[in-house]
């Protein structure tokens, strides 16, 4: 008997659970081949789960809580990418010290091996000394493309470096721009909750609360647009790029 009993409940859930996805079949079928079915769908599961006016209007206390949970959630992040451009400013910093002591070593170097080239060249007298070394012709040339290879290495590493400050510089205004919104909407938050302490909700105070929906947003997304930092790494390797080997007789031309 408990085995019937057993056995008949089991078919009675089969039953119950062909019968859910039957009608969950089709009402995904009807979701999409009904535009009033799907549409109430939509309105239906909006209403139920986001801040839409008429649910502002039954919870406006729950509502100031939750924008302002989401305003201070952009102040850190904020907060996060403001420390982020100032570490990114000093390395940036550091780079463009270093590249322009790079150039100015490098021309002062090629300058000095190409006069000492010339000098020896006109007199046939190779090998030369230079800073501690003896080279011979062939070298000094190959010495000389190698440092002329580097300063424009370096010159281009210096406008990637000067255009990334610049991109530094937008990026700290819009930080501060968010900063300020996010501050003029946590004062706003608690002047609203404490109106709402002291007189119900007005067409006015609703229309309000509402239009800050916008304001919260433009300030999360501001917040998650300022997030990303540059790479260093990137800005070095863009600065790599190909440059001109031109051949020894080439640079000493440009030297005359």
């Amino acid at each position: 008997m408990k085995r019937m009993q057993r056995t008949t409940g089991s078919a009675a859930v089969k039953a119950v659970v062909a019968v859910a996805v039957v009608v969950l079949i089709g009402a995904g079928v009807w979701y999409f081949t009904s535009d009033v079915f799907r549409t109430k769908v939509d309105a239906g599961f909006s209403q139920a789960t986001k801040w839409t006016p008429e649910n502002i209007a039954k919870d406006p206390q729950n509502y100031l809580n939750y924008v302002e949970a989401e305003t201070t959630k952009a102040q850190q992040a904020l907060k996060a990418s403001r420390i982020a451009v100032a570490q990114n400013r000093g390395k940036l910093e550091t780079m463009k010290g270093e590249a322009q002591n790079k150039i100015k070593a490098g021309e002062k170097a090629v300058k000095e091996l190409v006069d000492a080239y010339k000098a020896a060249d006109t007199a046939k007298a190779f090998p030369i000394s230079w800073n501690g070394r003896t080279l011979e012709k062939e070298k000094a040339q190959q010495q000389v493309v190698a440092f002329d290879k580097e300063v424009k290495i370096q010159k281009n590493l210096l406008n990637k470096v000067d255009g990334g400050l610049k991109k530094l510089d937008a990026q700290e205004s819009k930080i501060a721009e968010a900063e300020g919104n996010a501050q003029s909407q946590i004062a706003e938050i608690k002047a609203n909750r404490e109106l709402l302490k002291v007189q119900a909700l007005t067409d006015d105070l609703k229309d309000k609360l509402v239009s800050m929906q916008s304001a919260v947003a433009a300030t999360v997304g501001a917040a998650s647009d300022t997030s990303s930092v540059m790479s260093l790494d990137q800005l070095a390797a863009e600065s790599e790029t190909a440059v001109d080997t031109a051949a020894f007789d080439k640079i000493l031309q440009g030297t005359n």
